[in-house]
């Protein structure tokens, strides 16, 4: 069937005038003894008093942290360490405290009470039922900034190639409802039960993304004006701030840990946007083959096998990660985030986090757990 384009409605693109970084961590809140989540985010959005920074997530156990852009992500880092340490402090008051992973790991999602702050979290419950419902899951979202709505699409369709390795580094959700998945991310086997979520197809040109919002919006899937909002595929383009955002990686323990690989995604889009402007990209790679390695992703983490090409050879992730890696260095050392890109070899030279969970729960219990992770979190901000 041939799609006939028809323009309703014009998308438009803010661009940012630089290549800055913007992090999102959507962090759960636990009781301190029983390491169980509670829904008491209402306090603590209201205690903060900021919700640009700390805002409301679709439960009440669970918080959305957002950095401000900036070009270093040193300053990301050191904002996001502020903001995580008061509302620690906010949520000590109500004996409860944070942990940062793609799921909890015992936590029942029937236990969660549904944030009634704004009437979309019910009305998204009621429009998808179960679906919805079952989402106690918990990502880091990645924004990059586009100075044109035609690199947009350029980086979007590229990054989507690499996106395997961001999950790789970061996968962190073996449990799911007290059980090991033996998965390495669980998370995006939960959240892709909804629509418009996985891995995109490359757009190719602007008007090709602006057919698919107006398709959508015409199909009464997607609201006009705001649809690009209900559009949770593990990348995607955000009009409204001029960015690329990197959906796809869980919530990571460490907040060292999350600025690293926020730098790697700043990095690589600054490369492809590069790429692009020279003449340097080809044409995308085939979904098919980006799903095989985002599958072996999730399955094994940075223990997984990239495959590097259509003849089917295959690399270490690590080894592909590795590489890339020392492509990016000359791109962020002017930035002054060097040193965050190279705290990914804490990830790569410590154990891996998913092994520490599963003999972390081997020697203790899950509640243990949820103290060991609230202690990694802690520790990672700058004191």
């Amino acid at each position: 069937m041939k799609l006939k384009l028809k323009y309703m409605e014009k998308v438009t693109f803010n661009p940012s005038k630089k290549s800055t970084v913007g992090v999102e961590v959507e962090a759960q809140i636990v009781d301190n003894n029983s390491g169980d989540l509670v829904n008491i985010a209402e306090n603590i959005v209201n205690g903060f008093g900021n919700e640009d920074r700390v805002k409301h997530e679709l439960y009440l156990s669970t918080v959305e942290i957002t950095s401000s852009p900036a070009l270093d992500s040193n300053d990301t880092y050191d904002e996001l360490s502020s903001i995580f340490k008061k509302v620690l402090d906010l949520a000590t008051g109500f004996n409860a405290g944070l942990i940062a992973a793609g799921t909890h790991p015992f936590a029942l999602y029937e236990d969660q009470v549904i944030t009634n702050v704004n009437p979309r979290y019910e009305e998204f419950a009621q429009k998808y039922g179960w679906a919805v419902r079952r989402l106690l899951t918990f990502g880091m979202h990645v924004h990059v900034g586009m100075d044109s709505k035609e690199k947009a699409v350029a980086v979007h369709d590229e990054i989507r190639t690499y996106l395997p390795l961001i999950l790789a580094l970061s996968a962190c959700s073996p449990f799911w409802r007290g059980k090991d998945t033996e998965l390495y991310c669980s998370r995006l086997s939960v959240f892709q039960g909804l629509p418009n979520t996985g891995l995109p197809e490359p757009y190719l040109d602007w008007k090709e993304y602006e057919q698919s919002l107006e398709t959508l919006v015409a199909a009464d899937v997607i609201k006009k004006g705001i649809g690009y909002r209900q559009v949770w595929k593990d990348v995607r383009i955000h009009p409204a701030y001029g960015t690329v955002e990197v959906r796809i990686a869980d919530s990571m323990p460490s907040l060292v840990d999350t600025v690293a690989v926020a730098t790697f995604v700043q990095g690589l889009a600054i490369k492809i946007g590069n790429d692009w402007e020279e003449g340097r990209l080809n044409a995308p790679i085939p979904n098919w083959l980006i799903e095989r390695n985002r599958w072996a992703a999730i399955k094994d983490g940075l223990n997984a096998k990239f495959i590097v090409d259509l003849e089917g050879r295959t690399l270490p992730i690590k080894e592909v990660i590795n590489n890339l890696t020392k492509e990016i260095e000359s791109i962020v050392t002017p930035l002054g985030s060097l040193n965050r890109l190279l705290e990914l070899e804490n990830i790569f030279k410590s154990d891996n986090m998913v092994d520490n969970m599963r003999n972390f729960h081997k020697k203790d219990t899950l509640d243990g757990l949820v103290k060991e992770l609230q202690k990694i979190l802690f520790q990672s901000l700058d004191m």
